[in-house]
C-alpha cells in the first residue's frame, strides 16, 4: 500500500536519491546529446545498464534479491530503454 512504499523510501534514501541523481544525469546527457543519435543510443544503453545493476545491488545489499526482481529489473530497463531507443529513429 501507499504507507509501505512511503516506509521504503524512508529507509532506502540514499539509495533512491543515488538513482534519482543518476537518472537525471542520464536525461541531461541524452538531451545534450542531441541531434546525434548514436551517442543517444549510448547514453540509453548506459542508463538502462545503470538500472537494471542498480536494481540488482540494492536488493543484494538488503538481501532481498530474488530472481523474480532480477527480471522484473531486467524487463523495465528493457521496456524503458526500448521505447527510448525507438525515439531516435
Amino acid at each position: 500500500s501507499y504507507l509501505i512504499m512511503i516506509r521504503e523510501f524512508k529507509n532506502h534514501k540514499t539509495a533512491y536519491s543515488v538513482l534519482t541523481f543518476v537518472l537525471f544525469v542520464f536525461i541531461l546527457l541524452f538531451l545534450q546529446m542531441w541531434p546525434d543519435r548514436v551517442k543517444q543510443r549510448i547514453v540509453i544503453l548506459s542508463m538502462s545498464l545503470f538500472y537494471f545493476v542498480w536494481g540488482v545491488v540494492v536488493h543484494r545489499k538488503i538481501n532481498h534479491i530474488s530472481k523474480k526482481i532480477i527480471w522484473e529489473y531486467l524487463a523495465v530497463a528493457f521496456l524503458a530503454g526500448s521505447i527510448l531507443f525507438l525515439l531516435t529513429f
